[in-house]
Formats: C-alpha cells, sequence, structure tokens
C-alpha cells in the first residue's frame, strides 16, 4: 500500500479571487490522467482492449433462475421465491465481447442510428452492459432512468430525449407498457427474457414496430451485416437520470471522454490492489454513475464481474428472498460453516467469494447493527466483540488493518464468511460514512474500508481515499483525472481563510471539482429547451484558468494530509443514507400546513438516517394544547414537555403524509423553539429567509438530543 505524509498538494499558483488554490493528488504531478493504462480513449474502446488481454478469462458470471416459486410466509401470504443454482456460470471476455456484437448487429438490424437514444430500464445484471456496449457500437447514446422514479420519470426520460429504442426487464415491463402510449418515439422494445404472448399483443398494439428479446435480437443479428459505428470520446455515451428533488428529473450528459477518464483515475487507485485474479461483485443499479464506472474499471484490470442483487446478497436475514437448489460439494468445502438449514439457502456474496465490494453507507450501517444486536444478545458476545474492536482500533492507529490474529480466528472468521470470506478491500460511496461504522467494518471484515466522493455530474469517481490512508471521515485526496478547490461561501461562514483561525485550521467552502471527467451539463431538448436547466447549466459549472468545474453545493474542508471531508451542504438539500436526496424546503412547506407550527427549519445532519425538523410553535395553541393535556407552566418549559412534543410530533408527521412526502422525506423527530427566530435575533435574513447554520449552531444541543 502506497503511503504519504501528504495524499494531496496545493497548487500555490492556483488561487483566484473567492476560491482556494486547486488540490492535486500528490501522484497526478498537476495534470490530469485521462485514459486507463490500456490506452482507451473510449468506453467501447476500453472493452475491445480488454478483450484482447484477458481474452480467455473469466470476465462476466451469473447465476441462472430455476424457477419462480410462490411460497406463504408465517401469515399465510404468497411471496416469490427465487430458485437459483448455487454456482456461477461465465463468460471469457472473448465471449462477452461476442455477445456484445452480436446484440450490437441486433441494435443494427432494428436500424439504431448513430446519436440516437438508447433507454436501458432494467435493473442491474449481465446484460445492462452488454446492451450499453453494443449500442456503443452503434454509437448510440444510452439514456438511465432510475426504477425508483416510477411511470412519469420513465415517461419524462423517454420523451425528452426522444429515445427510439427500450432495453427493459420483466420487473419493469410492466410500468413502461403503461407509458408506453404517451411514447411516441419509441418503435424498438428489447426485453431481458422472453416475453409472453399476451404482453407482445399489448406492447405491440401501442405502436412499436420491432419487439425482441436478447436471445431472439443475438440470432437475429447472426446474418445481417453490420459495419461498426465508432464513437469518439467527444460523442455522448450517457444521459444519465438523477432523481431531482423538485420538478421533473435531469439528465446529466456525460461524454466517452468523461468516462474513461474517471475509469482511469479509479483505475490508478484500485492498481496493484487489484489483479486480473480478483472477482468484484456487481450488484448496485447501474442507473447510477458509481456503479457503471466501478465495473468498467474492474474491467480494465482484468477482474471478473459476478452479478448479484441486493435481495439475493446474503444467505440469511431480511435480504435474502429467495429459494435454492442444494449446494454442490464444492460450494459446500468451500463454506464448512454453512449449517444444513442454510444451505438451501446460499446467498450471492457467499457463493462468489468476491474480493471486492462497493457499498453504499446505508448496507454497511445494517452489517453493523445486525452484528452489534447479535452479539449483545450474550454477555459473552459482547465482550468478545468489544475485545475484537479495540485491537482493530489499535491497529488502525498504526496504520495497520484488522485486529490481532487471535480475534481474527475467533470473531472476523464467522462475519466476513457472510459475505464469501476472500475480501481484500471496500469502497464505500454515495454518502459519508461515520467514523464508528468504518471502524468496526474494517475491524471484522478484515480488510481496508475506503471512502470515495463524486456526483454524477462528475461521473462519481473524483475522490478516492488511499489504500493506506487508515482515516475516517475522509474520502481521500481527488484522484488522478480530479483536481478540487473550495469556493468561499460567506453567507455560511465558509471560507478558504478559515485556515488561518486557530480554532479551525483548515480552508473550508463549497466544494468544486475539475477536470476530464467533469460533464459538459444537463441534457437541454432541442424540441423543449427548459429555461431553468439552461440557467443551471450557466450557473452550475464554472471555468477558471481553463479548467472546467462543477459547483457541488457540498461544503468541504482540506486537512493539512491534503485529503478533503464533506461537513454540510450548502444548498436546502440534504442527501440520505441511500444516497437519496431531500429538499428540506419542500418539507417546511408542508410543516407551514400544521395548526401547531409557526417556523420550521428541517435539519439533516451528514451521515445520520434521518432528518429532524426544529419548530418555532405557534404560542396559543401549545397553550391551549397543555391546559386539554391539564399540563401547567411557562411557554418555554412547554416545549419541552414530552407529551406535548409528541402531539406535536404527531401532528406534524400527520401533514407530511397528507402531502403525499415519501418515508425518507419525513422528519422522525422534532424539537420546539420557545424563541421565535426573527432578523433581529440572526435567524433570518432581511429577507425573511432562514440562516440555516447560523440557526443550526444557536440550537445545536437540541439537534445533538434529536440525533442522540
Amino acid at each position: 500500500m502506497r503511503t504519504y505524509e501528504q495524499w494531496g498538494v496545493f497548487d500555490e499558483t492556483s488561487a483566484a479571487e473567492g476560491f482556494g488554490q486547486c488540490l492535486w493528488n500528490v501522484e497526478a504531478h498537476q495534470t490530469f490522467k485521462t485514459s486507463p493504462d490500456n490506452g482507451a480513449k473510449t468506453v467501447l474502446e476500453s472493452l475491445l482492449k480488454c478483450k484482447d488481454r484477458y481474452g480467455n478469462r473469466k470476465a462476466v458470471g451469473v447465476r441462472e433462475l430455476v424457477k419462480a416459486h410462490q411460497v406463504p410466509d408465517e401469515k399465510g401470504i404468497s411471496r416469490e421465491k427465487l430458485e437459483l443454482r448455487n454456482e456461477y456460470s461465465w463468460l471469457t471476455y472473448q465471449e462477452y465481447h461476442d455477445r456484445v456484437l452480436g446484440m450490437a448487429r441486433g441494435f443494427s438490424l432494428m436500424n439504431v442510428e448513430p446519436k440516437s437514444k438508447v433507454v436501458i430500464y432494467a435493473e442491474t445484471q449481465r446484460d445492462w452492459m452488454a446492451s450499453a456496449f453494443a449500442a456503443w457500437y452503434c454509437n448510440a447514446q444510452i439514456v438511465t432512468i432510475y426504477a425508483t422514479l416510477g411511470e412519469e420519470g420513465a415517461a419524462h426520460g423517454i420523451n425528452e430525449t426522444e429515445a427510439t429504442t427500450v432495453v427493459v426487464d420483466s420487473k419493469l415491463l410492466k410500468t413502461l407498457l403503461k407509458v408506453l402510449p404517451k411514447c411516441k418515439s419509441v418503435t424498438n422494445i428489447v426485453t431481458m427474457t422472453p416475453c409472453e404472448d399476451a404482453m407482445a399483443e399489448k406492447i405491440k398494439g401501442a405502436g412499436v414496430k420491432n419487439l425482441f428479446s436478447v436471445e431472439q435480437l443475438l440470432e437475429a443479428g447472426k446474418t445481417f451485416s453490420f459495419s461498426p459505428k465508432m464513437p469518439t470520446p467527444e460523442d455522448i455515451a450517457v444521459i444519465m437520470y438523477t432523481s431531482g428533488t423538485t420538478g421533473d428529473p435531469k439528465g446529466v450528459v456525460l461524454t466517452h471522454g468523461n468516462v474513461i477518464a474517471t475509469v482511469a483515475g479509479v483505475e490508478h487507485e484500485l492498481k496493484g490492489a487489484v489483479t486480473c485474479e480478483d472477482v468484484y461483485l456487481a450488484y448496485l443499479p447501474l442507473a447510477h454513475i458509481m456503479e457503471m464506472v466501478a465495473e468498467v474499471s474492474f474491467m480494465a484490470l482484468g477482474a471478473s464481474l459476478g452479478f448479484g442483487n441486493p435481495s439475493t446478497l446474503l444467505s440469511t436475514g431480511d435480504a435474502s428472498k429467495k429459494l435454492l437448489t442444494e449446494p454442490t460439494p464444492q460450494v459446500l468445502a468451500r463454506n464448512p460453516d454453512l449449517k444444513p438449514e442454510v444451505a438451501w439457502s446460499i446467498g450471492d456474496a457467499p457463493l462468489l467469494q468476491p474480493t471486492f465490494m462497493v457499498f453504499p453507507p446505508a448496507v454497511l450501517d445494517k452489517i453493523y447493527q445486525g452484528v452489534t444486536s447479535k452479539s449483545s444478545a450474550s454477555r459473552v458476545g459482547a465482550a468478545l466483540l468489544r475485545k475484537c474492536l479495540e485491537s482493530g482500533e489499535r491497529h488502525i492507529s498504526r496504520g495497520e488493518v484488522g485486529p490481532n490474529w487471535f480475534w481474527k480466528a475467533l470473531v472476523c472468521r464467522k462475519v466476513a464468511a457472510t459475505i464469501g470470506g476472500q475480501l481484500k478491500g471496500i469502497i464505500s460511496g454515495s454518502a459519508p460514512l461515520s467514523p464508528e461504522v468504518q471502524k468496526f467494518v474494517q475491524t471484522v471484515f478484515n480488510c481496508p474500508v475506503r471512502q470515495g466522493y463524486g456526483l454524477t455530474e462528475t461521473c462519481a469517481g473524483s475522490a478516492v481515499a488511499f489504500w493506506g490512508d487508515n482515516s475516517t471521515r475522509s474520502v481521500g485526496p481527488p484522484t488522478v483525472s480530479s483536481t478540487i478547490r473550495l469556493a468561499d461561501w460567506p453567507e455560511g461562514s465558509y471560507m478558504n481563510s478559515d485556515k488561518d483561525k486557530p480554532d479551525i485550521g483548515m480552508p473550508r467552502g463549497e466544494v468544486l471539482i475539475g477536470g476530464p471527467g467533469v460533464s459538459s451539463g444537463y441534457y437541454i431538448s432541442p424540441a423543449n429547451p427548459k429555461p431553468d436547466l439552461m440557467k443551471k447549466n450557466e450557473e452550475d459549472w464554472v471555468d477558471i484558468n481553463g479548467i472546467r468545474f462543477f459547483r457541488t453545493g457540498d461544503i468541504g474542508q482540506i486537512c493539512k494530509n491534503g485529503t478533503l471531508q464533506i461537513i454540510d451542504r450548502k444548498k436546502d438539500l440534504w442527501k440520505g443514507p441511500n444516497g437519496e436526496y431531500v429538499a428540506l424546503a419542500k418539507v417546511e412547506q408542508a410543516l407551514t400546513l400544521c395548526d401547531f407550527v409557526q417556523l420550521p427549519m428541517v435539519y439533516g445532519r451528514t451521515g445520520c438516517a434521518f432528518p429532524v425538523a426544529l419548530i418555532c410553535p405557534q404560542k396559543r395553541k401549545i397553550e391551549a394544547l397543555a391546559e386539554e393535556l391539564g399540563i401547567t407552566g411557562e411557554f418555554p418549559a412547554l416545549c419541552e414537555e414530552p407529551r406535548i412534543v409528541e402531539r406535536v410530533t404527531a401532528a406534524c408527521q400527520a401533514v407530511c403524509k397528507e402531502k403525499k412526502l415519501v418515508e425518507f422525506e419525513i422528519p422522525k423527530k422534532f424539537g420546539l423553539i420557545a424563541e421565535l427566530w426573527t432578523s433581529e435575533n440572526d435567524m433570518l435574513t432581511a429577507a425573511q429567509k432562514l440562516k440555516r447554520p447560523v440557526i443550526a449552531a444557536a440550537h445545536k444541543d437540541v439537534l445533538d438530543k434529536l440525533y442522540a
């Protein structure tokens, strides 16, 4: 592992008014790496070079579906359980490329033209990326739509881009069918699995000319004459729709040059740790840029990709929703601790035995909660885990990974076996990871846990912590394909000059990410250009001394060792543990409809699991409620009375539900603030807008209690 005193270094000549100096990776030498080591200039070219270099090595593996069973649960309700083979079937790099090329012939047969739009509306699986590579063989542009965006989101993405082709899986086909009558541009549909006759009739009745399953597409393309239309780095590779906090989802335009430059940066961080003998478990949504970049990066290093699913990842617990065939002797030999009742439901991770995985913090939080709750069931178990973690923390402070050999054998081996027992590294991204969980996971899995940072607009992999850096809270320095600088934000009291304040000692400000991975902007429909998106393209990107930067809206501070920490959010948005955004102002608008509320402020603490709210309540309503409940006292005391807080909380949450806020948007806890926020006490601006950082600082003790 590479170890430095300084992981990132400043370019002292790069300061500009209102902006701090550019922070560079210590190994970048203030130049951007734009291609991975294989020399590829486009994402498709990277696959071709992988095929040439690793042709006979395992590339992608899947578990075959044997049968879907309907099994009654403990309440007698029928649930679908998937019977999957307890072995992975593999394609070599050569075979995988041949499959991609066959699909590309099929796309060409359907008249998929250069620069036309191909929507991939499916969960992560082998043929997701195969479809993307095939479309790029035609120089088409991939459009990704989150499954969670629902019917309106799917229709919006298809219609705004005027997509002609949709690749869809069986799970989302019903949703697609509902919106097809509104999507007049769609002429081709490719289903991941064969389509039932009744469904096929409905699809063709909606005006679709060509309907193929993937296997039918491969068969049809076998004899079709095909001339590849190879993309250039400047061509658009992906239009990736983000969830959007208000209004319609926004499509981020990413070129082949953007994606492949980010792959170059991520590959550089993985190099030395990852070899062609390693196995990556792919299960995160490919509609998110993080998973796409991860898969292309691991392939560039010749690793094998085994595909899984969040619902079949583990052998036991709530995540396991399958019924599997009896394990082969080879599986049992590799998993000696499997009990007979568990052996029938072995998960993707223990079966595949991956060496590298990417986790969102929410999953690691669940692992933390699961292991600690199980160990706390007995005094002995709790004591053993505590001693193991103490050993791990001592090693972390010395720059080492994992506890000593005794605790590895006694505690860690069983925990690590739940995800295969072979992990060499974990990367966490999409939201901040708490220090406690990072140290815990690194100890019990006995492998480095490192955080990464980026956004869809910057191709996700803009910063990754070095494998040799054991620090927590850090997302590392920028990769060798990025640079980072901080912009002053006087309104929030975050300034680059904070480095000169003894109580802070670090520059602080809005994080700006620059480099070849930064997108050109949001997709603007030629037929229906939206002024708000055009304005965002002008305001959210800025060119400084020849480098294009994206304004992230995140507030960061740069530590003395040249690594970045994310400490706040500039806009009234909060990013939850699963990467979902909560529009704070939207929730506040709903809360103002509650009779008890005079002024609300919704708050989300970085790294925490839910938002909370501070409420300046209507004094008369609180006093009337106190009289109803038989409670006496002055108004400030009433605001701290548990029964009153409980009633106000219930009323506020009820209003949020009435306004159809989703579960993760609704504050879980409320604090009542007796002193009204005004411009006179510096809690509001002259325009009567909330001064969020000031209010949060003034009521830190209340927020601490809400998050306790």
